[in-house]
């Protein structure tokens, strides 16, 4: 089940974004890098305070999580405007590998932004080829890379009368 998140989830979701950050430097990888170097609670704590955060729960166990903000500093550095909401830290625990915890997630925030109206955006390591082909692959369009980033926006289909 996808719901908000609450304060109570703080911990679980900076607990599986530091897991995620290890197993990314474990590969050699510095992509999540910078949350080994801050207190990702705080961070989790500041994406609920400004935006929607939401979880995927199953059995009083969190998979997954995602933030839906609207336009950070981050986003201002890769995108000429501050249109639409922003997607930052997706992210699923092992536990969920091959559930398509990640996939619901997103499908979920893309349903809430298209029934809002909202622009919907997000960018991954330009270098991360499987990131680059599953956001094309789930409906996303590249947009452009700045700065080792791959910005991408959902296209909306519109219906036609």
């Amino acid at each position: 089940m996808i719901r908000l998140a609450t304060s109570q989830d703080v911990r679980n979701i900076a607990t599986l974004l530091e897991h995620k950050a290890l197993a990314l430097q474990a590969t050699g990888s510095t992509q999540w890098s910078a949350y080994l170097e801050q207190d990702i609670e705080t961070l989790v704590q500041e994406d609920l305070d400004a935006g929607r955060l939401f979880v995927f729960e199953e059995n009083d166990q969190l998979l997954g999580s995602v933030a839906l903000l609207p336009s950070m500093e981050w986003d201002r550095s890769l995108w000429a405007d501050t249109e639409g909401l922003y997607i930052h830290r997706i992210v699923v625990s092992d536990l969920a590998k091959g559930r398509r915890v990640g996939k619901q997630l997103l499908d979920y925030v893309i349903e809430l932004t298209d029934y809002e109206g909202e622009t919907l955006r997000l960018d991954c390591v330009a270098s991360n080829a499987f990131l680059n082909n599953y956001y094309t692959s789930v409906g996303f369009t590249y947009q452009g890379t700045y700065d080792g980033f791959s910005t991408y926006e959902y296209e909306r289909i519109e219906a036609t009368a």
